[in-house]
């Protein structure tokens, strides 16, 4: 590998946003999938920023702090392959004369990102509202004894990202998440008994035991991202967006939502909004490390409101054949009757705010990086609508199915160039670890890969 390579490799290395996805849509507890924690979308390249200008040559100079800076010669090798190399020493050069670094950088004028980000997961355990940490579902009493449902579900998600630089601080974004899962119910004795017995006594049908889907679409979202301040050593920038009403909603009839099922929402399934504000602090100014190092401090503080939205009840409910009342008073606030509830009924749902913060470390090295975060996310009670039917408001009440939900968990990513290969790409892996929550969901086995690609669009340099 050239002295060159390696620089260039280290100019477009991966900047490390140690929090992809988010994992929670605001106003839903019952969501297995991760969507990313990190609500900033735009984490483009960082670079290492020197001096120069011009084409790119194979020879390099040093400045004072012993950093290569390109000669200017306009040299371009014949053929195809000379072609392309002079291409992306182009992008490169343009790069380094935006000095790029952190969350807050953007893409430079006329190129494009296409992004690919493959998760899994995996969850059965959860925080209650007294932060400690128990099962999905609480095990309840019923008639003296203890019913066991034992929620549990795994999954993941495809995410496919593009992004263009509109100007050099503009970029333009567009989002289309999948998702997969497998979730099912694993009852013990006394909770078969009340799945498959007692409820078709108490109006209620048979519960289904499990459900799986695959490519099953999220809520797609686009916004642009501001790079509005940048010098050498700070960096802030701003991302609106609007979320569309395209991700799956449960048949009502089979929604964990409504403890129907075990089939979940894969988002908020409604018009939302939000925005990212993000800031960089490079620690140390440039010619104090080596050229080949950087260390940059970053925080992004999250906001998003989902508008009001009409749902449908679920409505498969007979007329009860007990007095459940007389049986069990407790059991029966969690499951009145609901047989007057018909086909094709709807209620208002506002899902509301939500709100995350995230800080991270980034160190790159040359054609590595590796990053350390911390963050949380802050979801608020999603509420009905005054001409929520009665009876099932209680239920929603007594089954705790909606609340204010807290989750805080630490992330670690490394990522590689591939620019000394003269693929303009990168490749990042991401671990995560929930460690605190308040009625939240406990995600364990939480890996993601991410794999990012640069091209240009408008040829904005001359041949």
């Amino acid at each position: 590998m050239t002295m060159k390579t390696l620089y260039l490799a280290s100019v477009l290395c991966f900047a490390i946003t140690v929090g992809a996805p988010s994992f929670g849509k605001a106003g839903t507890r019952a969501d297995l999938i991760p969507s990313g924690f990190s609500t900033d979308f735009q984490d483009e390249i960082p670079a290492k920023v020197k001096d120069g200008g011009g084409a790119l040559t194979d020879s390099l100079d040093t400045d004072e702090n012993g950093a290569p800076v390109f000669k200017a010669d306009g040299t371009r090798e014949p053929g195809i392959w000379g072609s392309y190399k002079y291409i992306m020493e182009h992008i490169v050069e343009r790069a380094l004369e935006l000095d790029l670094y952190g969350v807050t950088s953007q893409l430079p004028q006329g190129v494009a990102s296409f992004k690919w980000d493959w998760g899994v997961i995996a969850a059965k355990r959860r925080f209650d509202s007294h932060r400690k940490i128990g099962p999905l579902l609480a095990p309840f009493e019923f008639q003296g004894k203890e019913v066991e449902l034992n929620l549990s579900g795994s999954g993941g998600g495809h995410t496919f990202q593009f992004s263009y630089g509109i100007i050099d601080d503009l970029d333009w974004y567009f989002e289309l998440p999948f998702t997969y899962m497998d979730v099912s119910f694993k009852p013990n004795d006394a909770g078969s008994d009340v799945l498959c017995n007692m409820f078709p006594l108490i109006g209620r049908p048979a519960m289904y035991q499990g459900y799986s889907g695959s490519w099953l679409m999220g809520d797609i979202n686009t916004g642009f991202s501001w790079n509005l301040y940048r010098n050498s050593r700070f960096s802030v920038a701003l991302t609106p967006r609007v979320f569309l009403p395209t991700a799956k909603l449960p048949d009502p009839n089979r929604s964990l939502t409504y403890g129907m099922g075990p089939e979940l929402e894969t988002g908020i399934g409604g018009w939302a909004v939000g925005f990212t504000q993000g800031y960089d602090l490079r620690i140390f100014p440039k010619g104090m490390l080596p050229w080949w190092m950087d260390i940059i401090a970053s925080t992004e503080f999250g906001f998003s409101y989902a508008f009001e939205q009409e749902r449908e009840y679920p409505w498969k409910f007979n007329k009860p054949a007990i007095d459940l009342a007389a049986i069990d008073p407790d059991f029966a606030r969690m499951f009145p009757d609901l047989s007057h509830i018909k086909e094709g009924d709807t209620f208002t749902y506002r899902p509301g705010m939500g709100m995350s913060m995230i800080t991270q470390l980034q160190l790159q090295l040359a054609i590595f990086g590796l990053g350390f975060g911390y963050g949380f996310e802050h979801s608020a009670e999603a509420e009905f609508g005054s001409d929520t039917d009665a009876a099932f408001q209680q239920m929603a009440d007594a089954l705790e199915l909606t609340g204010t939900a807290t989750t805080h968990a630490i992330q670690v990513a490394v990522s590689i160039s591939l620019i000394p290969l003269y693929i303009p790409a990168e490749v990042a892996f991401q671990w995560r670890k929930v460690v605190d929550g308040y009625n939240s969901i406990i995600y364990d086995d939480f890996y993601q890969l991410t794999v990012k690609g640069f091209f240009p669009v408008t040829q904005w340099f001359d041949d």
